[in-house]
């Protein structure tokens, strides 16, 4: 910044320096108007009022501090999930940003300290940034309600932000462990019915891989985001494929299955064991039934 401002004062040198030479050929019969002109700061001084205009943009020395509006001020969050406020502040000097809880005008944080008892609630910024962020973790119903970020100036001033709790999860249709035989197909359906809004954005993750980002081919998700639906095929399966499987979507908690990929001989070996529990409650009433004729009259 001081190299911009020193540049700017070479700038109005140079044109005075024009401005001085043009003063002595129009004043060349005056000596005292003469002599002035010698010296190269006569056009300087006269043209110093200037100096702000030439000054670069970025210079934001004496300005007030202002809010960037830019940033959304309305947060849905589902339950237990984190919500972030974000308020950005230019031209903040050595002004303080705070966010304060309206309901109770509790102040919970200044700068980066927080001054809550409630440890859900953070404040975030990154050095040379213009960004303030309100973390809130886990949050709770309670939670739900107007917050606002306010600057230290003289008077203060503040914006108003407006957090809105709801109760949303992702389900995926299937039960909590499945087994699938090696050289078949993954077909997982997730829905979100309750998520906030027209439209829901839905992903799905392997493990802590998102899907979509795989370099395993025959991968196909299809989502309708108006239905609030998604479907996750994986043709061909195998040892590999086996994992934990997570649908989430926007402001929603997600669901997660896990998936067990075994081979042929083992899907038979399990389908036999279920056919065993299956039949021997029959052939226990089977067994009651013939002791039962077989007592002596």
């Amino acid at each position: 910044m001081l190299v911009e401002y020193f540049m700017a004062l070479l700038v109005i040198m140079g044109l005075t320096a024009t401005f001085d030479k043009q003063q002595r050929r129009h004043h060349h019969h005056h000596h005292q108007h003469h002599s002035r002109s010698h010296s190269p700061y006569f056009g300087f001084f006269a043209s110093a009022s200037e100096l702000s205009n030439l000054i670069p943009d970025s210079y934001d020395g004496g300005m007030d501090p202002l809010f960037d509006n830019s940033t959304n001020r309305e947060i849905i969050a589902a339950l237990g999930t984190t919500a972030r406020l974000h308020c950005r502040v230019r031209h903040l000097g050595d002004r303080a940003v705070s966010w304060i809880r309206q309901r109770d005008l509790h102040i919970l944080t200044i700068g980066i300290m927080t001054y809550t008892n409630d440890q859900r609630f953070l404040a975030r910024h990154i050095d040379n940034s213009d960004e303030w962020v309100l973390k809130v973790v886990s949050v709770q119903p309670r939670d739900a309600g107007i917050y606002e970020c306010q600057v230290s100036t003289e008077p203060k001033i503040s914006l108003a932000y407006k957090l809105m709790v709801v109760t949303s999860k992702a389900q995926i249709l299937a039960n909590r462990e499945l087994y699938i035989q090696s050289g078949s197909d993954i077909n997982l359906t997730c829905i979100a019915p309750q998520a906030p809004g027209p439209y829901t954005h839905m992903l799905w993750h392997k493990d802590t891989e998102l899907v979509s980002d795989s370099t395993r081919g025959g991968i196909r998700v299809v989502s309708e985001q108006q239905m609030k639906t998604s479907n996750l095929v994986i043709s061909r399966v195998q040892h590999t494929d086996s994992g934990n499987y997570t649908c989430s979507a926007d402001n929603s908690n997600s669901d997660s299955v896990f998936v067990h990929i075994i081979k042929s001989e083992q899907h038979a070996a399990m389908q036999h064991e279920v056919g065993v529990r299956l039949q021997l409650p029959h052939l226990c009433l089977l067994l009651l039934l013939l002791l039962a004729t077989l007592r002596p009259l």
